[in-house]
């Protein structure tokens, strides 16, 4: 004989509700964490030569968190005007951000699941 559990609609929003709370600061900590290991991540290979290292410098990877949404964002950028001719002139040959997130998103994925797991499957 098999046992159920049956849940209604209001109680499993609920649930999830104080498992987004529950949940927010611990996926936002690895957030910075990981927007810390990318903005490294860049401007250590980042595939231009350096005139006056404004755009290695200008290399930025920032996480946010709307509360309201519960949504986290690792936005990563250049702060200088010719960012985007490095992004996406001559051929892309001297794009960085595409790149690393080529070679860093499933990391970040994973230790997602790693935090995010144990929630979701109990």
């Amino acid at each position: 004989m098999a046992a159920s559990v049956v849940f209604k609609t209001e109680q499993i929003k609920t649930r999830l509700k104080r498992a987004q709370i529950a949940l927010a600061p611990a996926v936002m900590a690895y957030a910075k964490g990981k927007a810390n290991e990318y903005e490294k991540y860049m401007k250590a290979n980042a595939p231009w030569t350096d005139r006056t290292g404004n755009a290695r410098r200008g290399l930025k990877a920032q996480a946010t968190q709307s509360r309201k949404a519960f949504v986290t964002t690792i936005k990563l950028s250049h702060s200088v005007y010719y960012g985007v001719y490095l992004e996406y002139a001559m051929g892309r040959r001297f794009a960085i951000i595409q790149p690393t997130i080529d070679v860093k998103g499933h990391d970040y994925v994973d230790g997602l699941h790693g935090i995010l797991g144990p929630v979701i499957i109990k």
